[in-house]
């Protein structure tokens, strides 16, 4: 697994030259006199934790070592869909597959006291020799544990630390609890979707989010790229779906929230236009097969998004993603 920064999509318009057609429990023993209960087990135990990491880490090792073809023993749900993406393109354009092959250094466990559904938990580390940190989301499926979302803060992005009980458990918010929230997860991460899909132009949605969050810049990236394209008589549609899971942690009078959206932009030509449409970015130029497009083109790709969510009513911020390019089809 690599993680790819989110790019502007580069598309160049050009007159035409050739056109493209293209269970019972146990009874626990009496305590004894003045012994007090035992403390609260989270999902997990923190060795546990280090094991499924552990786990994980070699499991993602062995998918590098036989050329990113399977990742099933590693990832599970979208963040498998990213790095299988991710690993096909980075072949097409000669890059290699996995990312850093560093060792994980100085791991730290955010354990749920309890969750909705299946066990699941966050660990945050680096690699040797990076300040770099990862949070990863590691959820038991039937199969057994695998990382499902992902997250890569330094610098300014490093998101708020999770807050803990007494216990040291965390605190895990379910998809429609907004709580203190300026908004529920689920919420945060509908509006992110509509942001996307009307370019930023539905004001009550892109008022949640802080202006430097992926959210807001990536819509302005692709409004200004609209506005190009209209020149060439080329219409842009953006269609953004939140995925099934989304992962939240409590913080200090807020959440972090794991979510992915799976984007598809769409590009007519209108009727009378003469230019064709390409792309030019190293990804989707591979993805096109360097093809240039008459009539429609389509660009599909999906990522994982960290949400820092204040207490109300402070802004959104969307400090990272884990994005990658999936298709670029079209006539």
């Amino acid at each position: 697994m690599a993680i790819r920064p989110l790019p502007v999509l580069l598309l160049v318009l050009a007159l035409p030259a050739a056109a493209c057609t293209a269970e019972g429990r146990a009874a626990s023993s009496p305590a004894s006199p003045g012994a007090g209960p035992p403390a609260p087990a989270g999902v997990v135990s923190e060795k546990e934790a280090q094991t499924v990491l552990d786990q994980w880490e070699n499991a993602r090792a062995a998918a590098v070592r036989n050329g990113g073809t399977d990742w099933s023993p590693a990832e599970a749900g979208m963040a498998a869909e990213i790095t299988t993406a991710q690993s096909k393109v980075n072949k097409m354009i000669g890059e290699s597959v996995g990312g850093t092959r560093e060792p994980i250094v100085k791991p730290r466990f955010a354990i749920p006291a309890k969750v909705s559904g299946e066990p699941w938990f966050m660990a945050d580390f680096a690699r040797n020799g990076s300040s770099t940190r990862y949070q990863g989301i590691y959820r038991k499926t039937p199969a057994g544990w695998r990382l499902v979302a992902m997250s890569v803060t330094a610098g300014e992005s490093r998101p708020p630390a999770v807050a803990r009980d007494r216990n040291g458990l965390a605190t895990a918010v379910a998809a429609d609890d907004g709580d203190g929230l300026i908004a529920s997860p689920r919420r945060i991460a509908q509006a992110h979707a509509r942001v996307a899909g009307t370019l930023g132009e539905d004001r009550d949605v892109r008022r949640l989010f802080a202006t430097d969050s992926h959210a807001r810049r990536d819509a302005d990236a692709l409004r200004d790229q609209r506005a190009q394209l209209a020149r060439g008589r080329w219409t842009t549609t953006v269609r953004a779906e939140v995925a099934p899971e989304i992962y939240a942690l409590r913080t200090a009078g807020g959440a972090l929230v794991w979510y992915g959206l799976r984007t598809r932009q769409t590009f007519t030509a209108r009727p009378g236009s003469t230019q064709t449409l390409g792309f030019k970015e190293a990804e989707t130029a591979a993805l096109s097969h360097g093809k240039r497009f008459t009539r429609e083109a389509v660009h599909t790709s999906a990522a994982l998004y960290l949400a820092v969510v204040p207490r109300s009513p402070g802004l959104v911020r969307v400090p990272t993603a884990w994005h990658t390019e999936v298709a670029v089809t079209g006539s």
